[in-house]
C-alpha cells in the first residue's frame, strides 16, 4: 500500500500521466524496478546523481531545471527509517563527459551537489524503486 501511495504522490508532483500516450519530453516513462530501469545499461558508463531529497514535494522544481533529452530516473526507496527520492540524469561514456555536463547545469542544481556515479553502482542499489521521467 505504501507504495503505490508513493508513486501516486509522485506521479502527481511530477505531473505525469498513467494514460497511455504518444511520449513527449514532459511525459513519463513509467514505474519499474532497479533491474528494469537500469539492467540493460553497460555498467561501465556514468550517470549524474542531481540530488537526494527526503521531502517529494521539491522534485518538479529540480527536475524542470534540467535541459536536454537526455534520460531522468527518480529512485524512491527507504533508508534508516526515511524516504528518499534520487533523480540521477544521464548516460555518459566517460565520468569526464559526465563532469562536464554537471559543469553545465543550472546554478539551482548544482548548489545540491551533483555527482558522478557508475551504472555499476546504480545497478547494485536493489532495494530502489524506479520512475522514469524521460
Amino acid at each position: 500500500m505504501h507504495k503505490i501511495v508513493a508513486l501516486v504522490a509522485l506521479l502527481f508532483i511530477a505531473g505525469c500521466s498513467t494514460t497511455q500516450t504518444t511520449h513527449t519530453e514532459s511525459q513519463c516513462v513509467g514505474a519499474m524496478t532497479t533491474q528494469e530501469a537500469y539492467g540493460h545499461l553497460d555498467p561501465n558508463r556514468f550517470t549524474i546523481q542531481v540530488l537526494a531529497l527526503s521531502e517529494e514535494r521539491d522534485i518538479r522544481n529540480y527536475i524542470r531545471e534540467i535541459k536536454g533529452q537526455d534520460p531522468i530516473w527518480v529512485n524512491w526507496k527507504h533508508s534508516l527509517g526515511n524516504r528518499w527520492y534520487a533523480v540521477i540524469y544521464g548516460d555518459f561514456a566517460t565520468k569526464d563527459e559526465a563532469k562536464r555536463v554537471i559543469d553545465n547545469l543550472s546554478p539551482q542544481i548544482r548548489q545540491q551537489g551533483p555527482f558522478v556515479r557508475s551504472f555499476a553502482e546504480v545497478q547494485n542499489d536493489k532495494q530502489t524503486d524506479v520512475f522514469r521521467m524521460r
